[in-house]
């Protein structure tokens, strides 16, 4: 149990990072229970369950994990014994000398130090001593790490495969079971301009250049976040609506949805764009002329596509989603169809939520046309 409740704090602590168990009570793990990889870094945490640690103790461990593969960056040594000045001063000697060897670094936190940690993480708490919360604090606690979705700059999802599939299967389940639920989508460069922001304001009274450095940091955010929070919407709309999923979608399909969702991101956040050497197609409804979504087909799928769309002549064409089949439909058309939903109801200020009640997120029957 502790070393899940070290795993979720430290994971908590570095937005968009990975974390994972190595290995398991009993099994040989080189001086770390707790992998957490944040950008470069590979953080390995080494938990104590104990009531008093000592600096043999500490020693031995740090001398394990220099046998650890791949290499960590630092060493964490966490535990439930009291704070330790003296053993907080020995992990900062030992930082220095492994500076000189080109090795990890190691700290020392005791539980003194994980409580005040634990403040700025409330999720953590309530998790795990939710006897200290009243029914009316679980019902406003932030949510739980099974709904944050981790992506690096380039917005790419940092889960595995099997991870995002899971992820897409437990984060559908909840979101139709809990209605205060919600998808919370964790970008590196957003979590990262946060962090700078609240380091400028921690500072007090601020001179003209952290003011204006803060004011960039809003600025850059200003025109982030939204699109950020689009992704979010985007992301519960293909988790959720069985009318949008159904035609390809059925049941769970969860390595699949997982594919779509990866290609989903970037289409919200970053836009359609646009490749010399691709097809580029149009998808809309007429309903709604202005709700247009842009697909652009790969050169290993154009012969798949030209065999499903016999009559395709890039000056005119009209069909239908329908006539990409299957595949094409699932791999194209549903991501640039939700892109485009949450894109024209942001910019018209047209609920996601009406578009649904008129059946415009049945992405199937939209029409498909030459770009």
């Amino acid at each position: 149990m502790f070393e899940k409740f070290a795993l979720d704090l430290w994971g908590a602590q570095h937005p968009g990072s990975k974390s994972t168990l190595y290995g398991r009570n009993g099994q040989g793990q080189k001086g770390v229970d707790v992998v957490v990889r944040s950008g470069d870094r590979l953080i390995g945490l080494q938990c104590k369950a104990v009531g008093k640690l000592d600096q043999i103790t500490i020693e031995a461990e740090v001398d394990r994990a220099k046998k650890f593969t791949p290499s960590i960056s630092d060493l964490v040594v966490v535990t439930t014994a009291p704070h330790d000045a003296k053993l907080v001063s020995y992990a900062e000697t030992l930082t220095r000398q492994h500076k000189q060897s080109n090795l990890f670094s190691v700290s020392y936190h005791g539980w003194d130090d994980l409580l005040r940690i634990l403040e700025d993480h409330q999720w953590v708490a309530h998790k795990y001593f939710p006897e200290f919360f009243s029914t009316t604090d679980k019902g406003t606690a932030p949510l739980p790490p099974a709904l944050r979705l981790p992506l690096d700059r380039e917005l790419n999802i940092m889960l595995s495969d099997e991870e995002l599939a899971l992820f897409c299967s437990e984060a559908s389940w909840e979101l139709k079971n809990n209605p205060s639920a919600v998808v919370a989508v964790d970008h590196v460069e957003e979590q990262s301009a946060i962090a700078m922001v609240a380091e400028i304001e921690a500072l007090g009274v601020l001179d003209a250049e952290a003011r204006k450095a803060r004011s960039g940091l809003r600025e850059y955010l200003a025109r982030l976040s939204p699109k950020i929070r689009r992704a979010e919407v985007a992301a519960r709309l293909l988790l959720t609506d069985e009318l949008l999923r159904s035609p390809w979608l059925i049941g769970g399909c969860w390595p699949e949805t997982a594919v779509v969702m990866r290609r989903l991101m970037p289409q919200v956040i970053a836009g359609a764009i646009s490749h010399p050497d691709r097809l580029p197609l149009k998808i809309g409804i007429p309903a709604h002329p202005k709700l247009v979504g842009y697909i652009d087909i790969d050169v290993e799928d154009r012969p798949a596509f030209e065999e499903q769309c016999k009559t395709y002549n890039p000056l005119y064409f009209i069909g239908g989603v329908h006539d990409l089949g299957p595949a094409l439909g699932l791999k194209y058309a549903l991501p640039a169809g939700i892109a485009a939903i949450v894109g024209y109801s942001a910019a018209h200020g047209v609920p996601v939520e009406e578009l649904q009640r008129d059946n415009t997120s049945n992405i199937y029957f939209w029409g498909l046309y030459a770009a």
